[in-house]
Parts: C-alpha cells; sequence; structure tokens
C-alpha cells in the first residue's frame, strides 16, 4: 500500500479494533525503512516484515473487509487494496476522490450522505450504517461501516476514517430468514387451527388470528388476558402442565374455554416446548371441536330420546301382544263356553224330563191308578234320559277338560313334559267352535309317543294364532264353495335328530303375495286393516318361537296354491330365553 503512517494510524484509530491497530503498524514500518538513511541501524520486529503484511491481507480478505482514511482540508482519500476487490476488481482500478459515491445504491444515497454531514457537523461522536455499493460485475454489494471524524483544537472535522465489512451474504440470510419468517406468519395467520406460545405462569408470547376469533376477544386484549383466565375451570390449565411434565408433549386433549359473552368453546389441545427469543415456553393448538360437541351432544340427547321412545313402543307393545293374548283366550272362551251351552242344555232337558216323569209317576202311584204298562213306559223313558244325560255331561266334560288344559297352559306359561300328539289335537278341539263356523278340515299327523320338555303354553298360542291366521288370510274367514270344503290344513309333527322336533303348519289357500312375505313377522304389518286384523298374530308367532320355545320360524308360500310354517323347536326347552333373532328367517 502507498501511503503516509499518520494516514494509516488515523484509519487504525477509527476502527478502534486489531485490524486497524496492525494495519497502521505494518504501513508504518514499510515507510519508515524506506525513508530512513543508508546504513542506519533499525530494531528488527518479532515478526519478518512481509509475513506480518501477508497475515493483514489474509486477515481483511477472509473478514471482507476495507479500510478507508479521508484527507478532508486535502480532498484525498486512501482506501485498502481490499477495498476493489470486495466490488469485483481484479486490480486496482483508478479511484478519484468520487468514486466510492458515484457508486452508492440511490435508494441509500440521500440517507447516507446525510448521515455522514451529520457526523461531521459534529451531531454524532460515531457513526454505523449500512448501504449497497454498485459491483463491477453487476447488482449491488451491502456494506456496513463504522467510523469517526478527527478534528483540529477548534473542532472542525479535518479527516474521518473508518472500516467498512462485506454483509451482502449476511444481509442475504437475513432476508431469507425475514422472509421465511413473513411467510411463517402469514402461515400461521391463515391457520384454521389457533396457535399460541405462552410462558408457564401465564403470559403471552404469540398469538395468531385464529386465537382472537376462537377466544372472542380482540388481539390486544387477548395477549393481556392471564392465560388461565380464558379457561372454563381453571384448575384444568394446572393439570395439563402437569400432564405435560409428565408426559412430555401430548395431543388431543379434550378443553372448555369461556368466552367473554358467557358462552363456552371446546377445543383439541395440543402441547409442546418451545423457546422464543431466548425465552423457554410452551407452544399450544387449539383445535375448534365446539359444533361435534353440540352435534355428539345432540346425538346423545336424541339418542335418550329414541331409547324412551322404544322402551314406551316397547311397553306398548307388550300391552298390545298381551291384550291380542288375552283376546285369543277369550275367543276360546267364548267359543267353549256355547259349545258347552248345548250338552248342558240337553242334559238340563233330559234332567228335568225325568223330574217330570218321576212326579207323574209318584202322583198315579198315590193315587192308585198307576199301570204296569205306564210303569214300563215309564222306566223305558228313564233309560233313555239316562243315557242321553250321560253322553251330553261326557261331552260337556270333555269340553272343559280340553279347555282347563289349554286355558292354564295359555295363561300360566308353566314348563312341563307333555305328549306332543295329544297336546295338539287337544288345542284343535278347544278352537272347534271356531273352525265350526268354516267348512276347514283340519288334519294332525303326529306320533303320540313325540314327547317334549318345553312350554305348552306358548305352543299352544302359536298354534292358535297359525290357525286363526289361516281362517282369515288364507280363506277369508272360511268362506263356503257349494258343499265343499273351503281348504285343508295339515300339522305335521316329527323328530329332527335326536334333540329337535319339527313342527309344519302347510294350508292350501290363497298363499301371501312375494312382496308382502319378507314382511309377515314384523310388527302390526296386516292386510286386514280396518277388518279387524291387529297385525300382531304372525309377530307373536315368531317372537314366541324364538323366545321362550328357543326355536326358529320360517315361511314358505306358493300364491294360489297355500302357505308352510315351519316351526323347529328343541325337544328340551333352553333353561335362560335366548336373544330375539334380528330377523326371521324367510325361504
Amino acid at each position: 500500500m502507498a501511503a503516509e503512517p499518520e494516514m494509516v494510524a488515523l484509519a487504525a484509530v477509527a476502527a478502534g479494533g486489531l485490524l486497524g491497530m496492525l494495519l497502521g503498524l505494518a504501513a508504518g514500518r514499510r515507510v519508515t525503512r524506506r525513508h530512513a538513511a543508508p546504513g542506519t541501524a533499525l530494531h528488527e520486529p518479532a515478526f519478518h516484515e512481509p509475513e506480518i503484511g501477508e497475515r493483514l491481507e489474509m486477515a481483511l480478505e477472509a473478514t471482507g473487509a476495507a479500510v478507508w482514511d479521508a484527507d478532508l482540508l486535502g480532498g484525498t482519500c486512501w482506501w485498502s487494496d481490499t477495498f476493489p476487490r470486495i466490488l469485483g476488481y481484479r486490480a486496482r482500478p483508478p479511484m478519484p476522490p468520487d468514486f466510492w459515491e458515484r457508486r452508492l445504491h440511490p435508494d441509500d444515497r440521500e440517507r447516507v450522505l446525510a448521515h455522514i454531514a451529520s457526523h461531521l457537523a459534529g451531531e454524532t461522536t460515531s457513526y454505523a450504517y449500512s448501504y449497497r455499493l454498485r459491483h463491477e460485475g453487476g447488482g449491488w454489494v451491502w456494506i456496513a461501516a463504522k467510523g469517526r471524524a478527527f478534528r483540529d483544537e477548534t473542532g472542525r472535522a479535518v479527516r474521518y476514517a473508518g472500516i467498512m465489512t462485506d454483509i451482502t451474504e449476511t444481509r442475504r440470510q437475513e432476508e431469507r430468514l425475514r422472509a421465511s419468517e413473513e411467510r411463517l406468519l402469514k402461515i400461521m395467520e391463515a391457520a384454521p387451527i389457533a396457535v399460541n406460545v405462552t410462558t408457564r405462569d401465564g403470559r403471552w408470547l404469540f398469538c395468531n388470528a385464529q386465537s382472537v376469533r376462537l377466544m372472542g376477544r380482540s388481539r390486544s386484549e387477548l395477549m393481556r388476558t392471564p392465560v388461565a383466565d380464558l379457561y372454563a375451570d381453571p384448575a384444568e390449565r394446572d393439570a395439563l402442565i402437569a400432564r405435560f411434565d409428565r408426559e412430555g408433549p401430548f395431543r388431543n386433549a379434550e378443553i372448555r374455554f369461556r368466552r367473554p359473552d358467557g358462552s363456552f368453546v371446546w377445543v383439541l389441545s395440543s402441547w409442546n416446548s418451545i423457546e422464543l427469543d431466548g425465552e423457554p415456553a410452551l407452544l399450544t393448538w387449539l383445535y375448534d371441536i365446539t359444533d361435534r360437541k353440540a352435534t355428539e351432544s345432540a346425538m346423545v340427547q336424541a339418542r335418550e330420546e329414541a331409547e324412551r321412545a322404544l322402551a314406551d313402543l316397547r311397553e306398548a307393545q307388550e300391552s298390545l301382544i298381551q291384550a291380542e293374548t288375552m283376546a285369543s283366550l277369550g275367543q276360546l272362551v267364548a267359543g267353549v263356553a256355547h259349545e258347552i251351552n248345548t250338552p248342558i242344555g240337553i242334559g238340563l232337558t233330559a234332567a228335568s224330563h225325568i223330574g217330570e216323569q218321576a212326579q207323574n209317576l209318584r202322583d198315579r202311584f198315590t193315587g192308585n191308578t198307576l199301570r204296569r204298562s205306564e210303569f214300563l213306559e215309564f222306566m223305558d223313558g228313564l233309560g233313555e234320559s239316562s243315557r242321553l244325560l250321560m253322553a251330553n255331561i261326557d261331552r260337556a266334560a270333555s269340553l272343559v277338560q280340553s279347555f282347563k288344559q289349554v286355558a292354564v297352559d295359555q295363561s300360566s306359561g308353566d314348563r312341563r313334559v307333555f305328549e306332543l300328539g295329544s297336546y295338539i289335537r287337544e288345542l284343535l278341539f278347544s278352537l272347534r267352535p271356531r273352525l265350526k263356523r268354516t267348512n276347514l278340515k283340519v288334519a294332525v299327523e303326529c306320533d303320540d309317543e313325540l314327547t317334549m320338555d318345553s312350554f305348552p303354553g306358548a305352543l299352544g298360542q302359536v298354534l292358535t294364532n297359525l290357525v286363526i291366521n289361516a281362517v282369515v288370510h288364507a280363506y277369508g274367514d272360511g268362506d263356503r264353495t257349494g258343499d265343499r270344503p273351503a281348504g285343508r290344513i295339515r300339522i305335521t309333527a316329527q323328530p329332527n335328530g335326536a334333540e329337535r322336533v319339527r313342527i309344519d303348519f302347510i294350508d292350501d289357500g290363497a298363499g301371501i303375495a312375494p312382496e308382502h312375505l319378507p314382511k309377515v313377522f314384523d310388527p302390526f304389518f296386516t292386510t286386514k286393516r280396518g277388518q279387524g286384523g291387529s297385525g300382531l298374530g304372525l309377530h307373536i308367532v315368531f317372537n314366541t318361537v324364538t323366545g321362550p320355545l328357543g326355536g326358529t320360524v320360517s315361511v314358505q308360500s306358493w300364491p294360489g296354491q297355500g302357505t308352510r310354517f315351519t316351526i323347529l323347536l328343541p325337544r328340551e326347552a333352553p333353561a335362560i330365553h335366548p336373544m330375539q333373532a334380528k330377523e326371521p328367517a324367510l325361504t
């Protein structure tokens, strides 16, 4: 470098650091050596002078720095060799006094020159600023400059010196960081999830726009509010902090916050730790689930209402089923009463006739007018009346016995061992008053030795409902066609393996329409709506077979040809009633 010793010393003082001092020392030594008298012995420094110069150049190159010294009185300026290299020159170019000013960025020019003028006028003790200089290869180089002015005894600035550092890459990194932070901030502001940074003691460090909307407060108000005051129950925050200390980061804790209007907002809260501006903090994400919780609450309420309605419906259904069962039993009672009335009436007439004839015989005997022929006639009439009386009493007794067994079975629901064939016949005998009004023939095919340990009342209810269903639906309530029977019903029962019984109820009536077949066991389904049909007959059949009897029932039908109900029952009914099947079997 070509420079005077005092100029370099000024540069060193302006830089205020080791780099400037070393630069001044090296330059001073070179100039001193150049002006020394020939033969003068000089004290050699600890380091060889070329090595020191190389190190200084390396230091300036490594730090991207350059040194300047301006003589304000002489109008000259000295620059270190690193300055043009910062600007992209391979060799040192001509550097007139305005070399630096002409390369200033237009946007920085006014600001920088005003800053320098203010310092030279004595308004500041030193200056530090950054600006851009035009690079020789195009573009701009960011420079950070530090320096100070040197004044004479009057306070006038006579020269100023300083150091410049290339901070282009630093500025680029800062710009990238700033742009990245701006992008991150925009993303966080636009995020549909509330993002918050708070201290453990409840101070706010950051919140995004979604937090403002979620809490129903302005940003400034929210940042002033202690975090614990936002919780519906402040103790919940203490519990979350304890969980965080115990488990570390966690996700999806359901928490309630209270808004200023008193309403609650439900969120899923996720926690983690973060350091913001050197301060440890808690990072929380809040996802609004208020609508979901409201929906869940509405669903729970709707489910409870549905369950109550279902319970009421089941209760009503049970009442209807019970009423239907009692109505069926009532019909049975009415039919049997009518049937018994005839033999009892005949027996009463026969007994009354015997009494009259006996009184007439007594009167004649006491009046000595009784003839042998009259006595014989009385004896003949007495025998005939006795036979008639016995026959009708036996008939009534049979009806009563049959009704008694069937009625007791249907009303008590007791379990007992019984012969299946004889029980079916007793049941049909009790139904004879109902069947007498039709031309239907009912045939039973069953081995009398086939026994069951089950609930005869429940089985009787099933068969009664099937008979009544056939009378009403398959044959139009037993309409006659001339003198021919309206139809024929067959009830067959046979073993199905060692432990089961198969009962087939077959009629040759009208059959069931295909579209109605899947619904015949549904409650309240009937094709006789408004004609006395309740829609519970076959539903009771299905529930009884799959319930206490522990079996299955299926139906087949051929329109115009008839219908078959197939019942599979265990010979020994289960001790605990099984769950009702979800769907009846239709084949």
